[in-house]
Parts: structure tokens; sequence; C-alpha cells
């Protein structure tokens, strides 16, 4: 059986947290059916006349251990195939071309990536739909802040490469399942997937994926490929640690990282004062104790943070630039909070900022406080003096 992505289950537990109410409302089995619209406006594919179909739809649902009655649907349009969830049986539409592209084998991980989304749908009693609606009601309202955005990208994401081990686990085969893939993707009759591999180990990854609704074609490849050998692929939904997009995830890494820089600052010797400490404790959400640091900080390495309110461990994390910018920042803010430390203040600033890996701070301090280049020589000096 299938098992739900890490990043499905920390979404899961934060927007329980943060939003249970309007979760439990849109908790629950869907209570419509599709029936009468379906057979208006659609062709349906019975058994008798569609054989191919239903056999391939039987192979991926047992592969998938999935007991539930299945229909299909024949649509206009642009080849592709879609799952529509509702009360009763599961139901698979074609568009296009599709099935004309397409062998038994590659059908059956088509379907099988189809069918993968109600398995999703109903684990743990349709925690992870309520979640889904949630997230597609918000990103459909303009007032939705930029976080919840964030989250519904990387949910949809999350959705998408759990589908296609929906795909590869009804298949069997990760060339049929890849094949299959570029079919859809290309429109193509036939493809090499062997070459398409190829091609995936001369992208760059490591910024993740940067799609909207589902991740580029040659990120699945990369990631079925990635699953099949053990190899963690999260971490194309997630990409570095982010300032500029934070999901309601990092948004909360990002306050804890905060508060440990914070709290590493105000302990600083030089920096010991009240007014430094009033000033850190304003990184803390809502404002009270400073935290400690579980350990010591590194920005220029990925950086191992530690669970934020009972969410799953995270991963060692990237720092992109823009977050190593905000964090130079956070410590000039400190560094200059009392007026009293004076240059030694500034020096222990620069020693923090070397042991931690910020080699911007030494610029961004220098611009800001307006150093010549006399000051800057001196007090980089009085670091490693």
């Amino acid at each position: 059986m299938l098992s739900v992505l890490g990043y499905h289950r920390a979404v899961l537990a934060a927007v329980h947290r943060q939003d249970q109410q309007a979760w439990a409302a849109l908790r629950g089995a869907p209570d419509v059916t599709l029936d009468d619209t379906l057979r208006r406006n659609a062709y349906r594919l019975d058994a008798d006349s569609h054989p191919i179909v239903h056999r391939a739809g039987r192979r991926a649902a047992e592969a998938l251990e999935l007991a539930t009655e299945i229909e299909y649907f024949q649509l206009n349009g642009a080849p592709n195939a879609s799952y529509l969830h509702q009360a009763g049986p599961a139901i698979v539409l074609f568009q296009g071309a599709l099935l004309d592209r397409l062998d038994e084998d590659e059908l059956t991980a088509v379907i099988g990536h189809e069918l993968a989304h109600r398995l999703l749908w109903e684990s743990e009693d349709g925690a992870y739909l309520a979640v889904d609606r949630l997230l597609d009601a918000a990103a459909g309202d303009a007032r939705t802040p930029a976080q919840y955005l964030e989250t519904h990208r990387r949910w949809s994401l999350a959705t998408e490469l759990f589908a296609d081990r929906g795909a590869l686990t009804a298949s069997g085969d990760l060339s049929t399942t890849i094949r299959a893939l570029l079919k859809l993707e290309t429109g193509l009759s036939s493809a090499d997937p062997a070459a398409y591999l190829k091609q995936a180990e001369k992208v760059d990854l490591s910024s993740g994926s940067r799609g909207t609704t589902h991740p580029e074609a040659v990120v699945r490849a990369w990631a079925l490929r990635s699953w099949l050998a053990g190899d963690d692929v999260e971490a194309l939904i997630t990409g570095p640690l982010d300032v500029d997009a934070p999901d309601l995830l990092d948004a909360a890494v990002l306050r804890e990282v905060s508060r440990d820089f914070a709290a590493l600052i105000a302990r600083s010797e030089e920096l010991l004062t009240d007014a430094v400490a009033a000033a850190a404790a304003g990184f803390i959400d809502p404002p009270g104790p400073l935290g400690v640091p579980g350990e010591s900080l590194r920005f220029d390495e990925p950086l191992a943070v530690r669970p934020v309110d009972g969410a799953p461990p995270p991963r060692p994390r990237p720092v992109a630039d823009a977050t190593k910018r905000y964090l130079a920042y956070l410590l000039l803010d400190l560094a200059t909070a009392d007026p009293e430390t004076g240059e030694d203040g500034l020096i222990a600033s620069l020693r923090i900022a070397r042991r931690t890996g910020l080699q911007g701070y030494v610029d961004i301090a220098g611009v800001e406080l307006g150093w010549s280049d006399a000051d800057r020589a001196r007090l980089v000096g009085a670091v490693t003096a």
C-alpha cells in the first residue's frame, strides 16, 4: 500500500492545528454524485465496447489494493486523464486521443495515477481530502495570505508525486510509467524513457520544482527513479528555506530560526545588554523569554532545524540567498540596538557572521553603516586579531 508523503502529513498537522474549525467543516465523504452530469456531457466507456480500458483498470486497482467500482468516460479536448472524486464509483475521465496512444501497460499506469488520488482522499477518514478542499478554497480567495498560496502549490506537487507512485505501483515497471507520462505530456506516440532519464540528470533540481499544479515532467521522471532507489525526493517539493516564499511549515521554521539566532546574538558577551535583549525578544512571536539554540547555527550549509510544535522532524534544508540576507539584517539590527556597545558590538557581530557562515554580512553592514575602506579593514582585522 502506498504511504502519503511526509509533506502531506506535516501540512495536515499544521492545518488541523491552525484552522481546526474549517478543517472539520470540510472533512467527510463527498456528498454529490456526478452520474447525470457525465451521462449528459461525456461518452461512457463500457466494458463490452472497451475491454482494454477495463482490464487495465482492474490491474491498477488490484495493484493498489483498491476495492471500488470504477467508471470511465471520454470527453473532447486536449489529451489528458483525470480523476473525479464523488460518492460512489471512482470516475476516471479521458480526453482527446490519449487512449489511441497508450498500450495496455501504459494505460494501467495512467489509471493507477488517477486511482491513487482516491487512495489519498480516502486516507485517514478523509483527512487529506479536507486539507485539499481547504487549500483549494483558500487559493481562490484574493484575501488569502501568501503562505497559504505557497502551501497550496507545494501540496499540489506532493499530491502529483504521490499519484505518480500509484502509476508505478500499478504498472510495476519504471520505463512503462515514464513512457506513459511522456506520451501524455508531449503528445508523442512513442518516447524513449532511458533517454529522458539521462536528460533529467542534466537538470539542476537543487531549487526544487517550479511547477504550479504539477511538477515538471522531467522532475516527475527523476522522482520515480529516485523513489525506486530509496532516495528522498521531497526536497523537490520544498526547495531551499526561502524567506521570500515560505509555506505554512517554512514560516514556522523561519520563526524558530529567527528566535534561535536572536538568542545566540543577544548572549554574546559584547552585546549582553538590556537594550539588545529587548530588541532580540521582538523576534519571538509572541514576545517572551529568549530561546536557547539547540546547536551551533551555520547558514552556509544545509540547516538542521528542530521540529516545530510537534511536526515531523524536518530534513536539513539549504538556506536561500534571500534568507541569508534577512538573517544578516537581523544580526545588524541587534548589533546596533544599543549605541553603548559601539565598535565592540560591531566586531562581535562580524565574529558571529563568520562563525555562522553569513559571508554577505560584511558588505551589508558596510553599506548600511557607511563604512569607509579604512573602517572596514580595521573592524574586519579586529575579528582575526
